[in-house]
């Protein structure tokens, strides 16, 4: 013998589904959008783009004559790839306190030759990035970024503040 539900149980097991898969957080570097709503990893990402990045990256990250469009160039990115091009691009890299010091300075010095034949632009000089560096928030929340900056490549957002979904009630 098989029970059935009433339709009014279904639905509000839909609703209740819903409502959790608002409020649970995704995994790092990924987005959920459930009723035009955010989820918190996210919406800090948008916080920490306009707080860091927009002035010259543009609004939403559409690029402006200073900066390229992020919502491009995350389009081809692994999370990985985002966070090792944000958090060590456009800035030296500590070479290692380990060899000898003759060692040290050949390290050091390739790695300036090669950003310099990276990024070297039509004005032959490298272009400087971060100015986020003074953002302490930035390296925590590098994911969080990824998500909003994904969020946007993919169209599921615009370039303006996204509401946020609300969060789950902790459990004391």
């Amino acid at each position: 013998m098989s029970r059935r539900f009433a339709p009014w149980v279904a639905a509000g097991l839909l609703a209740t589904a819903a409502a959790q898969a608002t409020t649970e957080a995704p995994p790092p570097g990924e987005y959920r959008i459930v009723n035009g709503r955010v989820d918190r990893g996210t919406y800090l990402g948008w916080r920490i783009f306009h707080s860091a990045c927009f002035g010259c990256h543009g609004s939403g990250g559409v690029g402006t004559d200073l900066a390229p469009s992020l919502v491009e160039r995350v389009r081809t990115m692994t999370p990985r790839d985002f966070a090792a091009k944000v958090l060590t691009s456009y800035r030296l890299v500590p070479p290692s306190t380990e060899g000898r010091e003759e060692d040290r300075a050949r390290e050091r010095e390739a790695t300036l030759e090669q950003i310099m034949r990276r990024e070297r632009g039509t004005a032959r000089s490298v272009v400087q990035m971060p100015a986020w560096e003074a953002h302490q928030q930035v390296p925590a929340h590098v994911l969080d970024l990824y998500a909003y900056l994904s969020a946007r490549a993919d169209g599921k957002l615009g370039p303006g503040r996204p509401p946020v979904a609300a969060e789950k009630p902790t459990r004391r």
